[in-house]
């Protein structure tokens, strides 16, 4: 593991777990996922592995976020994260990428109030 992927490991210790259940028709042996909110050092790690393919970035910042399987540290560095990942029912798949976006992506209100916000100075 390089330095980089230690630092960003550690740093994953420290920060709040947002966990999710898994709905019980598609808990298949995944009952709780739990997710980080990504600093500006992880998205980019995400986006150098994503080769410039933007499904690929999807699903990249996703995995990067992934902290928790059934309440077991999953990590990118140990390829944990990667094998959970990869294990999972695609339908399940789906619903880390939405606990990402719900975690990472502001509401609706958030982004129009920011955009109506805009102000031009000369």
């Amino acid at each position: 593991m390089d330095a980089i992927s230690e630092r960003v490991q550690e740093a994953k210790k420290l920060r709040a777990i947002y966990e999710y259940d898994i709905p019980e028709p598609l808990a298949n042996g995944i009952v709780s996922i739990g997710i980080v909110k990504l600093t500006s050092a992880e998205e980019l790690m995400a986006a150098k592995r994503s080769h410039n393919d933007s499904h690929r970035l999807a699903y990249e910042l996703a995995l990067q976020s992934l902290a928790e399987v059934n309440g077991q540290k999953v990590s990118i560095a140990d390829g944990s994260a990667d094998v959970a990942f990869r294990d999972m029912d695609p339908q399940v798949r789906q619903l880390v990428l939405q606990a990402y976006a719900d975690q990472h992506i502001p509401e609706t209100g958030s982004i129009n109030a920011f955009r109506s916000s805009r102000r031009v100075k000369a």
